[in-house]
């Protein structure tokens, strides 16, 4: 609903928090005028805070007035017992606050309790007004947390009652503050009470603007209505959600056209109202509103001159330091749409893994599993307050140049790209190491032989220095990736596909990377620090080429446990912890360790098999079949053998997006930084098989 104008200014005005509801009812009175529950000893009087009465109030989400009912079985009353009694819902300072509203309860399909003045000054007034009964009326602020939508037309069943919409049904709401106001507690007053757009301050002088009344009296509101009457028909009006009036008889197509302009000029009329009054209020400067108004500013040069003004006012402030804008605790309708919108897509998806599911959607995500993607784009303009008219191509395009709406879409293409990461099996972090660097120099790391032994040393021997003896291994990362693009036409034609397969199938192919990258160390059997090749007899790390066998795992045992230290001297005793083999050789491997024991000539059991059961984790990796079908190898624990360096230790594919300049929408970037490489030749063997 639009706002009246000011024709009074007042040094301030409540910011009213949208999160925050707003309905107003009247305490009992006594003959005298006197409020009947007044309690002088404890300046206390009971209110009624809220019923289950339906009460036009202004629905942020769909921008209209809507009836909402307050279930009390719903109400959870705050765990101090009390909220905060406000005046006209003042509530940016301590001195705002006259006392509190206590004893909360539920009785009778109401909410009552009693309000408390505090005995400071500020309190006196409003209290001396009470006492005397001039002031009734009290206005309870609270915040919905769950609630159902019925729209118009429909009939829905909600906690075991039937509802007629349209109706917000609140099944889950908590009492935030109870202001104490000079509004009636009658049915009209009751919706100018409940959270209108933008500013309150009951103590002004309004007046409708003039393109807002002409669309009223359009719409059959009497041309010498007064100020009053013409915005309680605007409330009954919103309420109704009429069909505009039938063309007058005689009037033909050009009536109707010129009736369907008028009324398109009003709507837009209204539109730049709301959306400039919004930013100059959010900008702290609604002594801008009229000149902007009533100057025929378009929205676009009201937000460049807010935009101008609020900078302009950081650097006075700070000497060009910048300041931090104030903080309000909470999400607002944008992030919670954000939330719900994100979670209702990749439910619809349908991508994520069998068992997995998104334990507590964001409120709303289920009912938006109906929307298609330029719906949302549409919702999200709407919340916004921006325009939501034209044709599709300039409405998504629109929604597109917004900063929340391609977060909305770069955050669910993110959980699907760590979707397909994640699902994506790799064996190469059973066996692997992982390590991190800075950059994309070149990095060495040092590898120590052990110190000598340590010498008897007897009467008047000398100490003697060790010598040790060191070697290197140099290693990086690179950068890997692939670019895909968000079209406005994706978004039009509801294209699932691109917004979350496709980053998913990124996600699956970052994660194949990374094998393949760890893999290639064995396969490519490159140098090592010392000029020789990883896999090579200088190392003493090639087994006599066989099956796995009893004789084959003992010969590569026993290389790998008599390994010697740089200088030569100190045997490592190296035991092997991983057997990793083609799946090519899974079968026959399985075979050997699944048997306790080997058979002899006469095919009987006759010896145990040491290398039985679990005694190693077995691998088997198919990238090893494009390399060799029959070669397999032994590692030792993580940490001796191969390690897997990832940029500033970022474990997962990275996603970027800019708004697309080859094509109308956006454009996505993910991308990988890592790198592989064998830090010692002591722990792997290879056998090149049979």
């Amino acid at each position: 609903m639009p706002q009246r104008k000011k024709t009074n200014k007042k040094d301030e005005q409540p910011v009213l928090d949208r999160s925050i509801s707003y309905r107003t009812l009247a305490v009992a009175v006594e003959a005298t005028g006197a409020p009947a529950s007044l309690d002088e000893g404890t300046r206390s009087v009971e209110v009624v805070g809220a019923t289950e009465n339906p009460v036009p109030v202004w629905d942020w989400e769909r921008w209209e007035m809507v009836p909402e009912v307050l279930l009390m079985d719903g109400c959870e009353l705050p765990g101090t017992g009390q909220v905060p009694l406000l005046e006209n819902h003042y509530r940016f300072s301590t001195s705002d606050v006259l006392g509190s509203y206590r004893g909360m309860k539920i009785e009778g399909g109401k909410l009552i309790g009693r309000a408390h003045f505090s005995e400071v000054e500020e309190s006196q007034k409003p209290y001396q007004k009470v006492r005397e009964g001039h002031l009734t009326d009290f206005s309870i602020g609270y915040r919905i947390h769950e609630a159902t939508y019925i729209p118009a037309g429909e009939k829905q069943t909600v906690n075991g009652r039937t509802y007629q919409g349209p109706v917000k049904i609140a099944t889950r709401w908590t009492p935030k503050e109870l202001s104490i106001t000079p509004i009636g507690a009658d049915e009209e007053a009751k919706v100018r009470a409940a959270a209108a757009p933008g500013h309150i301050n009951a103590k002004q002088e309004e007046e409708m603007d003039k393109k807002v009344r002409e669309y009223l009296e359009s719409r059959g509101l009497k041309k010498d209505a007064s100020e009053e009457e013409a915005y309680r028909f605007l409330e009954k009006l919103e309420m109704r959600k009429e069909e505009p009036p039938a063309q007058p008889a005689g009037g033909g197509d050009d009536a109707a056209k010129a009736e369907a302009a008028r009324l398109e000029g009003a709507r837009a009329e209204q539109s730049r109202i709301i959306e400039i009054r919004s930013m100059c209020e959010q900008a702290g400067c609604p002594e801008e509103v009229d000149a902007f108004i009533k100057g025929n500013k378009p929205v676009e040069e009201a937000r460049k001159a807010m935009f101008d003004k609020v900078t302009g006012k950081a650097q006075a402030a700070t000497g060009d330091m910048g300041v931090r804008a104030p903080i309000t605790h909470g999400k607002d309708e944008k992030e919670k749409f954000r939330a719900a919108a994100e979670d209702s897509l990749i439910l619809r998806s349908g991508i994520l893994r069998p068992g997995k599911t998104i334990e507590k959607p964001a409120d709303g995500a289920r009912d938006l599993m109906g929307f298609s993607l330029r719906e949302l784009a549409r919702e999200h303009l709407r919340l916004s307050r921006l325009p939501i008219h034209g044709n599709v191509l300039e409405m998504v395009g629109r929604a597109l140049t917004t900063s929340d709406f391609p977060i909305l879409l770069a955050n669910v293409a993110n959980k699907s790209l760590f979707e397909g990461w994640e699902t994506e099996e790799e064996t190469w972090q059973i066996w692997c190491g992982e390590g991190s660097v800075s950059d994309f120099k070149t990095h060495t790391s040092a590898r120590a032989s052990e110190t000598d032994d340590l010498d008897e040393i007897r009467e008047e021997d000398e100490y003697k220095h060790g010598s040790m003896t060191e070697g290197k291994e140099e290693y990086k990362v690179a950068t890997y990736g692939k670019l895909f693009k968000l079209s406005r036409q994706t978004i039009i034609n509801d294209d699932l596909n691109a917004l979350v397969n496709i980053p998913f199938k990124h996600g699956e192919a970052a994660a194949r990377k990374i094998g393949d990258i760890a893999y290639a160390v064995l396969t490519a059997n490159s140098a090592m620090g010392d000029g020789v090749a990883l896999f090579h007899s200088n190392h003493k790390n090639l087994g006599t080429s066989g099956v796995v066998s009893e004789t084959t795992m003992a010969e590569g045992e026993l290389l790998m446990g008599t390994q010697k230290d740089l200088n030569d001297k100190r045997r490592l005793n190296i035991s092997p912890a991983f057997f990793i083999a083609p799946r090519a050789l899974k079968g026959a491997a399985e075979v050997f360790f699944g048997s306790n024991q080997f058979a002899g000539d006469n095919k009987s059991a006759t010896r145990t098999n040491p290398y039985a059961g679990t005694k190693y984790t077995r691998v088997y990796e198919a990238r090893l079949d494009d390399d060799s079908a029959t070669a397999w190898y032994l590692a030792a624990r993580k940490g001796k053998t191969v390690t897997v360096f990832f940029l500033n230790g970022q474990k997962a594919p990275y996603l970027e997006t800019k708004q697309g300049w080859n094509v109308d929408g956006v454009e996505y970037k993910v991308r990988i930084d890592a790198g592989a490489k064998a830090m010692d030749w002591k722990g792997l063997l290879k056998n090149a098989g049979a």
